[in-house]
């Protein structure tokens, strides 16, 4: 029998009716035939008449199209190993009933097939279990063979043992509040630690290794994670991460998402605004690909929609202008629209009660509140309303360091709806809150340029476009602030040359 044969067969009702309709909703139509034949044979056929079911016939050229459709198949179980990497231990307890029942022969059928496709996705706890079992068996029937399945089991556990160490070792020394903890000599310690396991012949191994060595390079903002090289090696630990998704790595650990994640981080560290959009565009495609985030919050998706809000208004950010919608290009409103529906999904979620994830709910409200802003009328009340409302609800939280993003997307709010007298109190509660803590400079010279625009516009004041002047020649190292000052003595033709 073929894996793909052996796998279909091990799986329960519940886990083959999820992969067939993950196979139909992804137009997989040929895997979805295959896995359906597989599956509703009263008998398990051969390869050829496998072949001749799918296809049509069994000839040696249309038998490579299957051999190739059937490796393709097993790879798109790679939905099972992410969403339910427990899929095939079920059958433990199916062998265990057939061996009460007598049934020897069929528990032993289950057990070598399970074997098979454990070995194959990685699965190394269902490996332990089911080789303990062969081991036991060669011991009750006086076999030989009985050393060779306990040498196994050994291996199984050291394999697991490696796994578990790499995850314990992210958790233990690479947590949020523990980079100032790591100094050079640990960094390094930690480093040596991962590199022992990046070339490891176990897929899962590597890869999570991989993974946890551009994680702290990238968390410590260590000068390598800078380097050129690291773009190819990322590059190249996503195309072996798919490659090989059929392998399993602990529940509720996305993998594929935590390095679309780095690179990004990447992307955004460099400037690097194509591929971020191409890295955002690839996030979102796949972003609802794993359930269990039904649950819990993403938070390298929440990254994604940070650096998403941000670029659009930094890049399309004249929303005061009355032909905005008319100017905005159509594959960017088609863009900014799927982010509004995916943040209103993310807030619609009914995991925020429990109070655990609050500053994470304040941040997804800054960002929804923010792709508000390049909506109509009613949307950028409905923007505004909800930062006000967010600046009552939760002023007892510590979220000082969100504070000068949350008041640019208030000010541009009242001033895109031209109430600018809510821009001059809400200029002059910013100040008051923050005491002139600027967390990030770039927001406090766009909160300046509305506010003294707002002053000129009301007031008619000279002083006004001398303190605009000035924040413009403040700005050299943001483009986009110059950008906005710009277009605001453009379109209001303020009396002032830059």
């Amino acid at each position: 029998m073929i894996s793909i044969q052996k796998q279909i067969l091990l799986l329960s009702d519940f886990h083959f009716k999820e992969f067939s309709d993950y196979l139909l909703n992804t137009n997989a139509d040929l895997p979805h035939k295959l896995v359906t034949t597989i599956r509703h044979a009263k008998t398990p056929h051969e390869s050829d008449e496998l072949c001749k079911q799918t296809y049509g016939d069994s000839q040696e050229k249309t038998k490579k199209k299957f051999l190739q459709l059937t490796h393709h198949t097993f790879k798109l179980s790679g939905f099972l190993s992410r969403n339910y990497p427990n899929y095939l231990k079920h059958n433990l307890q199916t062998i265990e009933e057939l061996l009460s029942k007598g049934e020897k022969q069929k528990a032993n059928d289950i057990a070598e097939w399970l074997s098979d496709v454990a070995e194959k996705i990685e699965d190394y706890t269902t490996l332990i279990e089911v080789t303990k079992f062969f081991a036991q068996q060669c011991f009750i029937t006086e076999s030989k063979d009985a050393n060779k399945y306990h040498k196994k089991v050994k291996e199984y556990i050291e394999l697991e043992q490696i796994k578990n160490s790499i995850y314990l070792y992210l958790r233990e020394n690479l947590f949020f509040k523990g980079k100032e903890n790591i100094s050079k000599a640990q960094a390094n310690k930690d480093l040596a630690f991962f590199n022992q396991y990046t070339k490891h012949e176990s897929n899962s191994i590597n890869i999570l290794a991989r993974f946890g060595k551009y994680y702290e390079l990238s968390f410590l903002s260590h000068p390598d994670f800078f380097r050129q090289e690291t773009i190819k090696e990322l590059d190249d630990l996503e195309r072996d991460f798919l490659n090989s998704a059929h392998v399993c790595f602990h529940y509720l650990d996305d993998m594929y998402f935590k390095i679309l994640g780095l690179r990004l981080q990447l992307d955004v560290n460099n400037n690097n605004t194509e591929s971020m959009l191409q890295e955002v565009k690839k996030m979102n495609g796949i972003s609802s690909f794993l359930k269990f985030w039904k649950s819990y919050i993403n938070i390298p998706e929440i990254f994604s929609f940070s650096v998403q809000a941000s670029h659009y208004l930094s890049s399309y950010a004249f929303i005061f202008r009355d032909d905005y919608h008319k100017t905005l290009p159509s594959d960017i409103k088609e863009n900014i629209q799927f982010l509004k529906q995916k943040l209103e999904s993310e807030l619609a979620k009914n995991i925020w009660d429990d109070g655990e994830y609050i500053i994470k709910l304040i941040n997804l409200k800054c960002f929804y509140s923010a792709i508000l802003l390049t909506g109509d009328t009613t949307d950028k009340n409905k923007s505004v309303k909800i930062l006000e409302d967010t600046l009552v609800s939760y002023q007892q939280i510590p979220f000082q360091k969100f504070l000068d993003g949350m008041f640019v997307a208030l000010i541009m709010g009242y001033f895109s709806l031209g109430q600018y007298d809510k821009v001059i109190s809400t200029y002059k509660r910013y100040k008051k809150i923050t005491s002139d803590q600027i967390v990030v400079k770039e927001n406090d010279l766009t909160i300046d340029a509305y506010y003294f625009t707002s002053q000129y516009l009301t007031n008619q004041r000279k002083q006004y476009t001398e303190k605009l002047k000035a924040t413009y020649e403040n700005s050299n190292d943001f483009e986009h602030v110059r950008l906005l000052i710009a277009e605001l003595i453009s379109y209001y033709k303020i009396p002032v040359k830059l």
